[in-house]
């Protein structure tokens, strides 16, 4: 028979462990994300939505974590936005360690994809990968259903910037 202190240590230590996990990948609903990019400041926020098991999202999210060392002076921040279910967060974070993903990485805590699809974009047909560039302050959204190489990011993410100036 095991002691009780060695499973409330081993209960602990799982508990630690889904807790650093949980730190590494958060949970975001829509609304928590509005909210955030409401607070941003003038922040460019570039928000691409990925999932691990596309494989044009994957072969992009280099470019992503390019773009936000370019560009760390700036004020801009990529957010790697996993459309994995809920259940997979153990592999997204496993994903993005063997990545060594940088960039902040937070997983979509939506159902009901009729209902999130639309609010991220009108546009949106609901295919990924997809990238919403956002500057609450100036008024900036603009939407790409595409992949990026990226040349094409950085000029979308220039040219976005450089609007309204």
């Amino acid at each position: 028979m095991k002691k009780p202190g060695v499973i409330l240590a081993a209960i602990l230590l799982l508990s630690a462990a889904f807790a650093g996990a949980q730190e590494r990948v958060p949970f975001i609903t829509l609304n928590r994300l509005e909210q955030r990019l409401g607070n941003g400041g003038d922040t460019t926020f570039v928000i691409n939505l990925w999932a691990t098991w596309c494989a044009p999202c994957v072969s992009e999210l280099p470019h992503f974590e390019r773009l936000q060392q370019t560009y760390a002076s700036k004020p801009l921040r990529v957010l790697l936005v996993s459309l994995d279910r809920k259940e997979k967060h153990d592999a997204v974070v496993n994903f993005i360690e063997s990545k060594g993903l940088k960039s902040e990485v937070l997983l979509l805590d939506e159902k009901d994809e009729q209902y999130f699809i639309p609010k991220i974009s009108q546009h949106w047909s609901g295919a990924i990968p997809a990238t919403l560039f956002v500057n609450t302050q100036r008024g900036i959204q603009v939407f790409r259903e595409q992949e990026f190489d990226y040349e094409q990011l950085e000029n979308d993410y220039l040219s976005i910037v450089h609007q309204n100036n």
